[in-house]
This record gives structure tokens, C-alpha cells and sequence, in this order.
């Protein structure tokens, strides 16, 4: 019976040995977490493919939304925004009825981008492009004549018309319409966009981006300002009559200023017979005393602009030193550009002639 007992014994213990043998053989050899696997080398990119083509970009996986659900909502309240404005028409001309979640080609874009700008659509014929549906020439021509849309394959007259847009493509359109450099837009398009805070709203994704996201960064662009400008997009928009000044302010998108001429103008115009007036005026007066040549043309930029920065705060008067002798000898102005500021007892001092506006602003703040 011991015997039995032991062959019984020997014979499953064989079994079960062999069955382990079998089992090795199920593991699939990728599955080998340890294994490296060589990364594909990336190809240069061809001649063709230079920063003017917006439709290159380099091959990068598609991003999903940055918080997984994209807050429609949001989206929902800028585009009516937008509307109301008169920049943005949805899909029906009569009711604020949006497709935020539907793709956009980038002839489609091109529609809102010129639209929200304030710009008119140009004549068909100045559209180069020849893959662009006729209801769409009028609107890619004043891109393509602003410089905001080059095309994608410029050389062979491609727009791209039915191209998906990107991230890349839609902040180049804004930033380029904001002043930036062709080349350099586009190169540096997403640092740019969170400098100037015009892709502050956008989902995440990096291609085939939404209506959303051009509605996003369409609403952010109105609160830029442009590269050598200190006004926004919207109050450049109201100035021009293209949008209405007190409907743009209910929403928010335009200030009210102490100083609300010299916001939309620029300084004021000083004469030997007005400015007593501002010097007898309450708080600091900050002047710029120069004549008309090319010397003084950079300051008279900056001064400008930081007029416009100034206007909640500081009145400000530019002087033309060659039809006010009165005020140039009173003043001892003896070098142009000459910047001085009053303060409320009408005591003097001097800034060095610095044409940088933020440094004429945080000067007059800090004095």
C-alpha cells in the first residue's frame, strides 16, 4: 500500500512540474516591462515647411482637455458676448444660437477672426488662394492682405481652406493682427499667447481645435493691447464706431477712466495760453517738452502710450517747443526731448529722456 501511495505521489509532482514549463510560454514578449524600445528617429523637416506655413506643425500627439470636461458655460457666455457686440453670428443672423462644440476649417475661422478685428471683408479677387470656397474669398483676401494667413502651402497658392485649425495657427492669426512678427509669431506663439494672455481660456487641445477655442481666444484678443499700443483691442473697436462704447463697458471689457480723452487721444496739447489752467488743476501734471524731428519722434511714441497707461490717474501734456517760447523760457527748457513732473504744489522734477513707456509710468508713480 506504501508502495502505491508513492507512485501516486511521484507521478502528480511530474504532472505538475511539466504544466509550469507550458504557462512561461503565454507571456508575449513586449509585455517584457524591462525591454527597451528604441525611439523612431524624427525626420527634418523639408524645405517647404517654414514657420509662414501655418499648417506645419510638428508632429505631436493630440491633447485631450487640460480638466477633462470643458466648462461650456464659459464658452457659452463669451460668444454671447461676442454677439452682442455684433462680432460674433453664430449660426443664425436673427438669435444667439452657437455650435461651440462643432470643428472649424480655417477658411471658417478666417470669417470670425476678420469679423471680431473690425476689419471689412476685401474684394474676391484679392483672394491668391485657389483651394478657398467663394463665401469665404472675401474674408480670407483681408487676412492674407493683413498678414495674419499665409497660407500653407503659399507656392503653390494653398490656403489650406479645409484644414482643421490648431492652436498653433489660431494664436499666429491674433498674435500677428496684434503686431508680432511674422516668423516670430509663429515660432514663439504659445509663450506669446500667455504673455499677452490671449490663450488664457483655451481648452488644452493642441489640433483640430473647436469653435470654443476660437471664441475664447477671440474674446481674450479684445482685452489685448497691441505690441506698440496701449489701448486694447476693444477700445481701439469703440473708438473706431465699430462696437458700442457703453455696451462694451456693461460687459466689463472697457474701464472708466478719471481722464477719459486723454485715454482714447493721448496727452493733451499745451500752449502758452491754456497751461496755467493745468497747473491750477488738482493732482500731479506730467509734460513733455519737445519739437517736431526725428530725434524726438521715439520719445513722443512712449509719452504717448503712457498717457494712455496714465489716464486713471495723472494728467498729461505734451508742449511744442517751437510755438510756445513763453513756456520754454519760463521753464528753462534748454534740451529736447525735456520730460517734467508737477506735483500738487507745482514742485518740479525731471525725468531722463527714456523712451519706454512703462518706465515713464512707474516713474511717475513712484514720485
Amino acid at each position: 500500500m506504501k508502495k502505491i501511495l508513492f507512485l501516486i505521489l511521484i507521478t502528480s509532482l511530474v504532472f505538475s512540474l511539466v504544466g509550469c514549463g507550458d504557462n512561461n510560454e503565454d507571456i508575449p514578449e513586449e509585455e517584457n516591462p524591462e525591454e527597451e524600445v528604441e525611439e523612431p528617429e524624427e525626420s527634418p523637416g523639408e524645405e517647404g515647411d517654414e514657420p509662414s506655413e501655418e499648417g506645419e506643425e510638428p508632429e505631436e500627439s493630440q491633447e485631450s482637455e487640460e480638466n477633462g470636461e470643458v466648462d461650456l458655460d464659459e464658452y457659452y457666455d463669451m460668444g454671447k458676448t461676442l454677439y452682442d457686440l455684433g462680432l460674433f453670428s453664430g449660426v443664425s443672423a436673427n438669435e444667439y444660437s452657437p455650435n461651440l462644440e462643432g470643428s472649424m476649417n480655417r477658411q471658417e475661422a478666417m470669417k470670425m477672426i476678420v469679423s471680431a478685428l473690425g476689419w471689412e471683408p476685401a474684394d474676391e479677387e484679392d483672394n491668391p488662394f485657389v483651394d478657398v470656397a467663394d463665401w469665404a474669398k472675401p474674408f480670407v483676401a483681408r487676412a492674407y492682405m493683413e498678414g495674419i494667413a499665409l497660407g500653407t502651402v503659399p507656392e503653390q497658392s494653398i490656403f489650406g481652406a479645409e484644414d482643421s485649425v490648431t492652436k498653433i495657427q489660431l494664436l499666429t492669426f491674433y498674435l500677428r493682427a496684434l503686431g508680432y512678427e511674422s516668423t516670430y509669431a509663429y515660432d514663439n506663439a504659445e509663450r506669446l499667447g500667455e504673455i499677452t494672455g490671449i490663450s488664457k481660456h483655451l481648452s488644452g487641445q493642441k489640433e483640430n481645435l473647436k469653435r470654443y477655442d476660437l471664441v475664447a481666444v477671440t474674446y481674450d484678443t479684445l482685452l489685448a493691447s497691441k505690441e506698440d499700443k496701449a489701448l486694447t483691442i476693444i477700445e481701439e473697436l469703440a473708438i473706431a464706431g465699430i462696437v458700442e462704447e457703453d455696451k462694451a463697458k456693461e460687459f466689463g471689457l472697457i474701464e472708466e477712466y478719471k481722464y477719459e480723452e486723454q485715454r482714447k487721444q493721448g496727452p493733451f496739447e499745451g500752449t502758452d495760453e491754456n497751461f496755467q489752467d493745468y497747473l491750477d488743476e488738482e493732482g500731479k501734471l506730467l509734460v513733455l517738452f519737445f519739437i517736431n524731428n526725428e530725434a524726438n519722434q521715439e520719445m513722443k511714441d512712449a509719452f504717448y502710450n503712457a498717457a494712455v497707461m496714465l489716464a486713471d490717474s495723472t494728467k498729461v501734456v505734451w508742449v511744442n517747443g517751437d510755438e510756445n517760447q513763453n513756456l520754454v523760457d519760463e521753464f528753462s527748457i534748454g534740451t529736447y526731448p525735456t520730460v517734467k513732473l508737477f506735483d500738487e504744489d507745482n514742485n518740479t522734477s525731471t525725468l531722463p529722456p527714456i523712451p519706454d513707456a512703462d518706465t515713464i509710468v512707474n516713474w511717475v508713480n513712484n514720485n
